[in-house]
């Protein structure tokens, strides 16, 4: 009997040590799914994070452009509405800078007593 007992013992010993290791395999198989699980979604999550980061950026510069797209529309259409006040004052500011232009070259071709240079002195 003691043979039979001394055998059961260990049978059972090696069952529970096989029953140990297979339970520490399978602790060892779900620690490596967790963290393979938790790593794809880090990875997800950063690849995310960069796509979102370009898209925002691309979005804020398509943004800058049509801004300054709209600013340069709404002053072609300032121009446009004031085109003639425009045009009047470069007109008005030419003339008067061409009539200056005149006046001076009268007077340096005036002398002070009224005189126009290039005739015969008085008396001559």
């Amino acid at each position: 009997m003691e043979n039979i007992a001394e055998k059961t013992f260990a049978e059972l010993k090696e069952d529970i040590s096989t029953y140990v290791e297979l339970r520490l395999e399978l602790l060892k198989l779900n620690t490596y799914e967790r963290v393979a699980k938790t790593m794809a979604v880090f990875s997800y999550g950063i690849v995310l994070v960069l796509l979102a980061f370009f898209a925002i950026l691309f979005l804020f510069l398509a943004l800058g452009f049509v801004l300054v797209v709209g600013m340069y529309l709404l002053l072609f259409g300032i121009t446009m509405f004031f085109k003639r006040k425009i045009t009047s004052k470069v007109m008005n500011e030419i003339i008067t800078a061409m009539m200056s232009k005149d006046e001076k070259d009268n007077e340096e071709t005036t002398d002070p007593a009224g005189h126009v240079d290039g005739g015969t002195a008085p008396g001559a």
